[in-house]
């Protein structure tokens, strides 16, 4: 059922990087495959609005054994969040290093990137330990305390994108650390198109010490190009798996 939408976008849908045609109620699941597909490779995003509009991101994600991760997806040759899966089949985050705070990250119990399964409709919440280490001093401690993650699946829409049109699910992702003095809180909307991934993103992060604000930063980035898809050798030919529609498959 459709309860909201239109045949064109606005003049904000396009600053964003996407055209919205309409919006129905959430049905189906998200999988941890559909929000993020683990293979080598890059990921580009353009910052459509926000902070540093216009330019161009990379995301790689390549295998490691970093931290008891399994994969890492490293933005622009930077910030480092280090992955794997755990007993319940959930993509769930070991540490994050941030070159550019010289801080590395932990998290106990691993915090959950993705969940196997969330259904229409479904919100879910973990809180954790979480350790701030100094980079270049792993062995030194900055910052300690409690992180909280809620991931919902609100609804199902249908944009137009620079990958062409395609039907996603919108998930909202809260996440707040209380670490003493300091607090970190984001929000963040995301389009999922399955197989393919995260297709816009949509966030604003905000760090206060002491209850005064100490940093601001929002932006809206929307994919414009993903890696080749693997290439499987068959008997007697060469098939590269497609999960895309027509006029949607990714340049």
């Amino acid at each position: 059922m459709v309860v909201a939408g239109g045949c064109t976008g606005s003049k904000k849908d396009v600053d964003l990087g996407y055209l919205l045609v309409s919006v129905s109620q959430a049905s189906g699941t998200i999988t941890v495959a559909d929000m993020y597909p683990l293979r080598d490779g890059t990921w580009t995003w353009q910052v459509t609005a926000g902070d540093d509009a216009g330019r161009s991101i990379e995301r790689r994600r390549e295998e490691t054994d970093l931290y008891g991760a399994t994969w890492v997806e490293i933005q622009d040759g930077q910030r480092r969040e280090y992955w794997t899966r755990d007993d319940e089949g959930n993509l769930v985050m070991t540490a994050v290093a941030e070159p550019g705070d010289q801080a590395l990250s932990f998290f106990d119990p691993p915090m959950v990137v993705a969940y196997n399964t969330l259904g229409p409709g479904e919100s879910r919440r973990q809180q954790v330990k979480m350790r701030v280490m100094d980079l270049s001093r792993p062995v030194r401690m900055k910052q300690q305390g409690l992180a909280t993650r809620t991931v919902e699946y609100v609804d199902d829409r249908l944009i137009q994108t620079p990958l062409g049109t395609m039907s996603v699910k919108r998930v909202e992702i809260s996440f707040r650390a209380d670490l003493g003095l300091a607090r970190a809180e984001n929000s963040t909307t995301v389009l999922v198109y399955p197989t393919v991934g995260i297709v816009v993103e949509r966030r604003k992060d905000t760090v206060s010490v002491v209850g005064v604000p100490f940093r601001h930063r929002e932006q809206t980035l929307a994919l414009v190009k993903t890696p080749p898809e693997p290439t499987y050798l068959l008997p007697g030919k060469t098939s590269t798996a497609s999960p895309h529609p027509s006029g949607t498959r990714p340049p």
